[in-house]
């Protein structure tokens, strides 16, 4: 996959967590279970760790992320 920032190559990889991660508009100070309205959870995965695939730019410095 190329960068959408700067076309170079992309590294493939996985996005991990020992929990689901969960984006959101706003940051919060703990991870806790329901997300809220308006956060997308990444993975479909609840009691395992989270993981879903990924890119990398290492000289932009950005993930690319496809969740389910």
């Amino acid at each position: 996959m190329l960068c959408p920032w700067c076309n170079q190559e992309m590294a493939k990889g996985f996005l991990q967590s020992s929990r689901s991660p969960i984006f959101g508009p706003e940051k919060r100070e703990m991870a806790l279970w329901p997300p809220k309205e308006g956060e997308v959870k990444l993975t479909k995965q609840f009691w395992n760790m989270g993981c879903t695939p990924a890119w990398h730019c290492a000289k932009c410095k950005r993930v690319v992320v496809e969740y389910e």
